[in-house]
């Protein structure tokens, strides 16, 4: 394969999952729309949303998308209308599904989900920062129709802060690359720890460690078919170092993925209010044209190394991946030497500050109570009471009411400790604190509005 297609293809591969360039033959760019979705002031909140396949929220007709180029936040449904500002409403992630569809493929986290692509904190400009070449949409696509034929409605699920003042409405607006034409079908697979999928691939980093040390979250992927990974995306925050995917079959890295966090400057640290840690402008990602063979049964090992001296709550480590099958491949067949990385910033701080406090907004009020054993009560606006003693060892729980989803998560205090970060209406969670100290909770969803703060003596 001649040098210039090789990177051009290598170069282009994150057109699926991020961004794509100008039209080729027989592509169309559809641009589509969420339908209509109102926020409330200053929250972090998730909305799922159906995108149905008429051409206005998913496409009507069967065939393969070729790339995104362009996921964003818009007030309005003018074809000129700019995405909102990252410093008014940030984008947490977008993910999107077409549920049903085939060639979804085997051994994804999210299997049966029909995952075809998303954006996540770390591309702050909604789109790849690469442009690509053509190569890619000529040759690959996500297969986008179900089994009798026809094209699959569209679910997208949008997790976003809103730092408006007031409530705010918006869209989602979707610009895809698409064809009819006959590709050959990608599988994306999310590769994590499958067992955190219940809180929505997070896991907490306790914090407390001496200045330097890390918290390390790893598992093992056993790939259920023989196949090249064309695309391998990083997907780390919450005092993220850096995450690694290694064969351990083949004893050897394939990636070492760093976490690029935005400079002094950027809208991600002078926000204001802080509705939670600053998240990075970049995660390592990597592809290939010719493709890494992965063989049936090879054992991929995933590694995401946080920073563990402060707290740092919800915090994510997962590869999005790409795979063609491939029969051919051999067991720890020779690596490609086209690896090349995509979506590196070209400014970033090599110093990140993993020991920011994220403040509560707000102070809870009345005396301190003691914890009896007894459920505390979470409802809308309210924790109640709002400033509880407990004792160490002792498990504390407390019960979800109200209409609107709330959490329990540590703003700052000596360990961190969250309930599902999205929020929750019923049922209860509990923790039994092992170190002393004064932790300052807040409810993630409605950070400036909820908040209790538990005394552990």
């Amino acid at each position: 394969m001649r040098k210039p297609l090789v990177a051009g293809l290598a170069a282009a591969l994150v057109g699926l999952a991020l961004g794509a360039p100008a039209a080729g033959a027989k592509e169309q760019l559809l641009t589509l729309y969420s339908p209509k979705i109102d926020s409330l002031p200053y929250v972090h909140d998730t909305h799922h949303v159906t995108l149905s396949a008429d051409d206005v929220g998913a496409p009507s007709k069967p065939g393969y998308i070729l790339g995104f180029k362009e996921m964003a936040l818009v007030d309005s449904k003018r074809p000129d209308a700019k995405p909102l500002p990252i410093a008014k409403m940030m984008v947490h992630h977008f993910l999107y599904f077409a549920p049903g569809r085939v060639d979804q493929g085997a051994g994804s986290c999210w299997q049966g989900a029909g995952f075809i692509g998303g954006r996540g904190e770390e591309h702050p400009l909604g789109h790849t920062q690469l442009s690509s070449g053509k190569a890619w949409r000529d040759t690959y696509g996500v297969n986008n129709r179900k089994a009798d034929g026809s094209a699959p409605d569209w679910s997208l699920t949008a997790m976003v802060m809103n730092h408006y003042k007031r409530p705010k409405s918006f869209y989602v607006r979707t610009k895809i690359w698409y064809t009819t034409e006959k590709r050959t079908s990608v599988m994306p697979v999310v590769i994590g720890d499958c067992r955190q999928l219940a809180n929505g691939m997070a896991y907490d980093v306790p914090g407390g460690g001496k200045p330097g040390s890390n918290f390390v979250d790893s598992s093992d992927w056993v790939a259920p078919f023989n196949g090249r990974l064309l695309m391998a995306s990083s997907h780390q925050h919450g005092g993220g170092k850096y995450q690694t995917l290694d064969s351990r079959t083949c004893k050897r890295r394939l990636f070492k993925a760093p976490v690029y966090h935005g400079p002094a400057d950027h809208p991600y640290n002078t926000i204001r209010p802080i509705l939670h840690e600053p998240g990075p402008i970049g995660t390592g990602a990597y592809a290939t044209a010719r493709g890494i063979p992965i063989s049936q049964g090879e054992v991929l090992r995933r590694t995401a190394v946080h920073d563990n001296h402060n707290l740092h709550v919800a915090s994510m480590g997962f590869w999005a991946t790409f795979f063609i099958p491939d029969d051919s491949v051999k067991p720890c067949g020779r690596m490609p030497n086209d690896i090349v990385e995509i979506n590196r910033p070209k400014r970033f701080d090599r110093t990140p500050n993993h020991e920011l406090v994220v403040p509560q907004l707000t102070k809870p009020a009345g005396a301190f109570q003691a914890f009896d054993g007894s459920e505390l009560q979470i409802g809308d606006d309210f924790f109640r009471p709002g400033r509880v003693t407990a004792k160490v060892g002792e498990p504390v729980t407390w019960r979800f009411g109200g209409t609107r989803p709330h959490s329990v998560t540590v703003a700052n205090g000596p360990r961190g400790f969250s309930s599902i970060y999205w929020g929750r209406t019923r049922g209860t969670y509990s923790v039994t604190p092992e170190v002393k100290g004064t932790y300052k909770l807040v409810c993630l969803v409605h950070p400036t509005t909820m908040s209790q703060t538990l005394t552990v003596k």
